[in-house]
């Protein structure tokens, strides 16, 4: 749950980093054609990911105050889930 994984140091990370942030909150969406996103989006519908994965966030971040989750909960995560464009 690091900000950003360097490539350099872990680059399997990095990727995880990359496309986790794209597929929970949006981050970086308009990299990927818009023609490719929607054929993914067809075949593979995200159905309630950004509701279920928002309760748990939260939930974590309640109950561990002091973890990542609870400091990406204060930096606004929720919101950002709620409003992935992969969602719209």
């Amino acid at each position: 749950m690091w900000d950003e994984v360097p490539v350099e140091e872990d680059p399997e990370g990095h990727l995880l980093e990359l496309s986790t942030g794209m597929d929970i909150s949006g981050r970086n969406t308009s990299d990927i054609p818009a023609l490719v996103r929607q054929e993914v989006l067809e075949r593979y519908p995200r159905l309630e990911i950004a509701k279920e994965f928002s309760v748990c966030v939260a939930d974590q971040g309640a109950r561990k105050p002091s973890s990542f989750a609870a400091r990406f909960v204060r930096n606004g995560i929720v919101d950002r889930i709620i409003h992935n464009p992969l969602d719209g």
